[in-house]
């Protein structure tokens, strides 16, 4: 009984530290908004890596298709918050990225 308490422990202990690993993450992310206004046709990964100057989203725009959003430096993407067919407006938040870590 005493190892199953113990085991409970560790893993609790474990759980928490993932929280606070993940929080402290989205801590450090910034906001990308949308420069324009369509309908997304790509949208880049959680986890990708782009370089400055990369393309966050595209869309499709009256006119044809566009990046709707770029990072401005080398940037690793926490999280997107669109996906392909979903209509954005300009100034919409879109995705978080954080600077990517040097390795």
């Amino acid at each position: 009984m005493r190892t199953y308490k113990r085991v409970l422990v560790f893993v609790g202990a474990l759980a928490v530290l993932c929280l606070v690993h993940a929080a402290a993450q989205m801590m450090n992310a910034s906001e990308v908004r949308s420069a324009l206004s369509g309908t997304v046709t790509w949208a880049a990964e959680k986890g990708d890596v782009l370089p400055p100057g990369g393309e966050l989203v595209r869309i499709k725009t009256l006119t044809g298709e566009a990046a709707a959003a770029r990072v401005e430096a080398t940037s690793e993407v926490v999280e997107v918050l669109v996906a392909p067919g979903d209509e954005i407006t300009a100034g919409m938040v879109i995705a978080k990225v954080q600077p990517a870590e040097k390795k």
